[in-house]
C-alpha cells in the first residue's frame, strides 16, 4: 500500500441494493505519512503528549500545491487515512477502556469494514509538499486520503456523550517508576531505545494484567511486561503501579550466540555491564 499508485477499493451496496448490484468506490492516496511510529504498539490510541510528531508527504501530481493554498491558516486539521495494517474487520471489539466488547461503529478501533481512520492534529508548518504536524496516532507509511480543516464552530460539540465510555468499569492506574527503573530508562534512551517508557505507560495505564492484549505474566509477587527483548518488572497495589526495574530478556547462552535477530545484543551487553 505504500507505492505512489496505491489504490484502495471499497465494496459498498449502492441504491440498487435490492437488485443485488455492488458499486466499487476507489480512492487513490494523495500522500503518505512519515513518522518514527512504525509498529502499531508505538502509536497512541488517540493523539497525546507522548506521541511523536509526523509529516504528510503529498504526491507530486494533481495540482496539490494549489489545493494546499491557505491551509497554513488552519491551526488544526483532520487527516482522513487508510488503516493499511488491517486486513480484516471485527463487528465487536474490546477497547482499552472497557471490560466488555463494544460494537465497532461505537468505537474508533481500526478493525472496520472499510479501513478508514480520522485524526485531528495540530498543523505545525508547510514546506512545499510536506505538511508537518504535531502529536498523532498514525503509523509510518499510512496512505493519506484527504485533509480537512478542524472547524472550531462546528467540530466542537459541548453536550456530546459516549454512554458506554462513561459507564466503563475500567479504572485508570497511576504509574510510578523506581529510581533504578528511571536510571535504566535514561540509559536505554541515551542508547537510542527511546520509546520504552512511552510503551510502559500506555500498556499499564488500563487493564495492566490483561494477557489477551499484552505480553504480561505473573511471577510470584510481581508482574512481568515484555517489550521486544526487554522485560519490565512491576507490582500493583490498588490503583497504583510501581515499575521496579528493566532487565534483559536474553539468557547468557543467548548473548554468546552470534545470531542477533533484533540487532540489539550489544546494547543488552552494555546494559548488563552497567546495572548488574
Amino acid at each position: 500500500m505504500n507505492g505512489e499508485n496505491s489504490i484502495m477499493k471499497i465494496n459498498t451496496l449502492s441504491d440498487s441494493e435490492f437488485k443485488s448490484k455492488t458499486a466499487i468506490i476507489s480512492f487513490t492516496p494523495i500522500g503518505f505519512f512519515k513518522t518514527k511510529q512504525i509498529e502499531p504498539y508505538q502509536a497512541a490510541r488517540q493523539p497525546d503528549e507522548m506521541s511523536e510528531p509526523g509529516e504528510i508527504i503529498m504526491l507530486e501530481k494533481n495540482n496539490f500545491e494549489q489545493a494546499m493554498q491557505n491551509l497554513n491558516d488552519c491551526s488544526h486539521i483532520w487527516i482522513i487515512y487508510h488503516f493499511h495494517h488491517n486486513q480484516n474487520w471485527k463487528p465487536l471489539v474490546q477497547t482499552p477502556r472497557s471490560k466488555e466488547k463494544i460494537g465497532v461503529f461505537a468505537t474508533r478501533a481500526p478493525y472496520r469494514p472499510n479501513p478508514i481512520g480520522m485524526s485531528v492534529v495540530k498543523l505545525i508548518n508547510i514546506k512545499g509538499l510536506k505538511i508537518q504536524v504535531g502529536p498523532n496516532d498514525l503509523l509510518d507509511g499510512t496512505p493519506i486520503l484527504d485533509i480537512k480543516p478542524y472547524h472550531f464552530e462546528s467540530d466542537l460539540i459541548h453536550d456530546s456523550q459516549i454512554a458506554w465510555l462513561d459507564q466503563a468499569l475500567t479504572a485508570q492506574f497511576n504509574i510510578r517508576f523506581s529510581p533504578l527503573a528511571e536510571n535504566q530508562i535514561d540509559f536505554l534512551e541515551i542508547n537510542n531505545l527511546k520509546e520504552i517508557k512511552t510503551f510502559i505507560l500506555r500498556q499499564l495505564e488500563y487493564n495492566p494484567t490483561d494477557k489477551n492484549r499484552k505480553r504480561v505474566q505473573k511471577n510470584d509477587q510481581t508482574y512481568e511486561l515484555s517489550y521486544r527483548t526487554w522485560r519490565i518488572d512491576f507490582i500493583i497495589l490498588d490503583l497504583d503501579i510501581s515499575v521496579l526495574s528493566i532487565r534483559s530478556g536474553y539468557t547468557s547462552d543467548d548473548l554468546t550466540s552470534i545470531e542477533d535477530l533484533y540487532f540489539d545484543k550489544e546494547l543488552h551487553k552494555k546494559f548488563i555491564k552497567e546495572f548488574n
